[in-house]
């Protein structure tokens, strides 16, 4: 939403240090990658600095600890070359900084797979020109705790990509355990209440908070709206019931609220204080509302299930980042200043509030994580306390009931999702790992990325349906925003938006492991000799797609499979199945039977269901009223003339359509928020790419 923490994988060129990056079966004490800082016990002890370090480059590096951005006050900078200062390094050049990475882009990983106190590496990508920096923090007893790194590794001039500061220190020594189910040799299986979440496929995040009145989608740095812009606002009553039909009509099983957003503002009526300072915690929705409970009693009674969103690493109200309080001196009018540990105090009494107000929660939301200094043990007998069940988003490291992000907020998901990982990586997982982490993909039906109300536009139903192909489609769950206006109300658009990408699965695809009543055949409940599976028609049918669910309770055990028609010709290939896989065929076919093949797994598979839809009820969003016709998973081929990074799928199909040279388009994920376009003139052929998007206007 707005700091997931992305982990970058990083196929950057290493520099001069090489490091070897094995994994090892047999070593359970083993750092592992930790999507937040705090998570390593030695990160937040560094000396802060900043330091001004050197390479053979005349000018210096300003560094400060991983986890914390640097202020032009503190580099001499006169500008930065990104427009901001979210970097913990940049490279100074006549007044200029460069920043190398940010804080957004960030990656923990093992200095030593095989010695657990050995050190740490802290990567961040997404810097100027799509360089990444990397701290190589070593374990060094003899050194002060006190010293800063020792030099760079590194020249802004040449070809590298990946620049490295290093630092040796004791604050390095401290090792991490990987999760117990990380050290087990059998295959990693979901704990029950992960299972029951994977089921649920499809769930909505509400943003409705300060930044919605107060025309934002966050909280800028020191500068806090009133409560006054919110109440004044906001209806006494919102429409929660509008919201959960939203959610219904689309399918959704879950809903998570944003309760506290980074401004720090409280949509129930928190009690939460400080006696010995004398502080009562007076930015909130006030005494007589409680939003998060009318939305729990809405959802509640058109049988969709409560989450909440907390966001624990950033309070503007409280002059809170990065987990981390800031100097008092920063204070801007509004902020109150408080201790780290009052702030950890705070979280603690807000998140026992919610997690024991409002019933059973579905899944917990760590935007940016849980790192907060001294909090982390606590937070657990919390969450075993109060809500041992929920699936906790973002949650790996902390929670057994883990839910790990895409690393995307597109909504369109790699292929393939692997439920198994070797740390806790935003990614799509790994096929051989050791810990079981579902994967959760979130993505706001506005466009560019926007998560609070703003009348920016919504995406179209084509757009929306690619999506859902590509998130419960490769395997993941599918989060979908809803931002109601200031007035509470969401526009008709949206609501017939949710409402037809609804109709679409269900006539389409079905219901969870129930198919469409439009299927054209169907097995379901395959327990025992699942590796060969066919559905028979009769006679010849036209086909373009298939649905194929497995069995995860035993762990995610299918590697590859082929479907083939009567003929004996391969359809398609793929690798992961999950908890669904939805193969689109670039074209349809016809044929008199289909044969699912398991041609590689880990155990003997179990198949939930296989199914093959009919065609003639899966062509919504490519009607003529929408303004471009997309094909999923197809990248076209021919003459290129025209090619630009913007928002979205629909951005790029604006532009073709304002070109009268444009008769195709591909849209290819850049980053999590972003697509390449390019434009053609004319088509010379097409090939399946997974996550492509090829389109032409209507």
């Amino acid at each position: 939403m707005v700091a997931h923490f992305t982990v970058v994988v990083v196929v950057l060129s290493l520099l001069c240090v090489p490091i070897d990056m094995k994994e090892t079966d047999n070593n359970c004490s083993i750092v592992t990658s930790l999507p937040f800082c705090s998570s390593y016990p030695g990160l937040s002890s560094l000396p802060l600095g900043p330091f001004a370090i050197h390479d053979s480059f005349p000018m210096p590096y300003f560094v400060t600890a991983p986890c914390h951005n640097l202020t032009a006050q503190q580099t001499n900078c006169t500008s930065f070359n990104n427009g901001d200062d979210a970097s913990p390094v940049f490279a100074y050049s006549q007044g200029i900084c460069y920043a190398l990475g940010h804080l957004s882009d960030v990656q923990i990983s093992p200095l030593d797979m095989t010695n657990a106190s050995a050190g740490v590496l802290v990567t961040y990508g997404n810097g100027v020109g799509d360089r990444a920096v990397q701290y190589v923090l070593s374990c060094d007893e003899s050194v002060s705790p006190t010293a800063g790194p020792t030099h760079a590794i590194g020249d802004l001039g040449g070809d590298l990509t990946l620049y490295q500061i290093i630092w040796p220190t004791p604050h390095a020594c401290n090792p991490v355990k990987l999760p117990a189910a990380a050290c087990s040799g059998s295959i990693p299986k979901p704990t029950p209440d992960q299972l029951l979440f994977q089921e649920m496929e499809l769930g909505a995040l509400i943003c409705y908070n300060m930044a919605t009145t107060a025309g934002l989608q966050g909280c800028h740095p020191h500068t806090l709206p009133a409560s006054s812009v919110f109440t004044n606002a906001a209806p006494k009553k919102p429409d929660t019931d509008q919201w959960c039909k939203a959610i219904a009509s689309f399918g959704g099983k879950y809903a998570t609220i944003v309760a506290k957003h980074v401004c720090g503002f409280a949509i129930w009526p928190t009690k939460a204080r400080l006696p010995a300072i004398n502080f009562t915690y007076e930015y909130y929705v006030g005494p007589d509302r409680d939003i998060v409970r009318d939305f729990a009693e809405s959802c509640s009674a058109v049988g969709v299930k409560l989450g909440i969103y907390y966001s624990v690493v950033s309070n503007e109200y409280l002059n809170v980042e990065g987990g981390a309080v800031r100097d008092p001196s920063t204070l801007g009018p509004g902020q109150v200043a408080v201790t780290q540990d009052q702030y950890a105090d705070i979280v603690s009494q807000q998140l026992t509030e919610l997690w024991t107000n409002y019933g059973d929660l579905a899944e917990i939301w760590f935007d940016g994580g849980f790192s907060v200094g001294g909090l982390q043990d606590q937070l657990l007998a919390l969450l075993n306390k109060t809500q041992p069940h929920a699936a906790i988003f973002n949650g790996c490291g902390l929670s057994s009931n883990a839910v790990g992000w895409i690393g995307t907020e597109s909504g369109h998901a790699p292929y393939p999702i692997w439920n198994t990982d070797t740390g806790c990586t935003s990614s799509g997982g790994s096929i051989n790992g050791k810990m079981y982490l579902p994967r959760e993909v979130d993505l706001t039906l506005q466009r560019s990325d926007t998560w609070f109300y703003n009348g920016i536009g919504y995406r179209s139903l084509g757009e929306m349906i690619s999506i859902y192909h590509d998130s419960v489609g490769h395997g993941g769950n599918m989060l979908l925003n809803v931002a109601p206006a200031p007035n509470s109300s969401l526009p008709d658009e949206a609501m017939n938006l949710y409402a037809s990408l609804g109709s679409f699965i269900q006539e389409c695809y079905g219901n969870g492991d129930v198919p469409s009543a439009h299927a054209l055949g169907s097995i379901q409940a395959c327990t025992s000799n699942c590796s060969t599976l066919t559905i028979s028609f009769g006679a010849e049918q036209s086909v373009d797609r298939f649905l194929i669910k497995e069995e995860l309770s035993q762990g995610q055990l299918i590697i590859s499979f082929e479907i083939v028609d009567s003929s004996g010709e391969t359809l398609f290939n793929g690798s992961s199945v999950g908890r669904s896989v939805i193969a689109l065929l670039p074209q349809p076919v016809n044929t008199t039977s289909i044969t699912l093949r398991v041609t590689e797994s880990k155990a003997n598979p179990q198949i939930r269901l296989f199914a093959v839809p009919n065609p003639a009820f899966c062509n919504a969003g490519n009607s003529s009223g929408s303004p471009c016709s997309l094909s999923p998973n197809v990248f076209v081929e021919g003459l290129v003339f025209q090619t630009a990074v913007l928002g979205d799928v629909a951005d790029c199909c604006n532009l073709c359509r304002q070109n009268s040279t444009c008769a195709v388009f591909n849209t290819v994920a850049k980053g999590y928020s972003q697509v390449t376009c390019t434009l053609l003139s004319a088509y010379q052929g097409s090939k399946i790419m997974q996550g492509a998007i090829s389109g032409s206007p209507n």
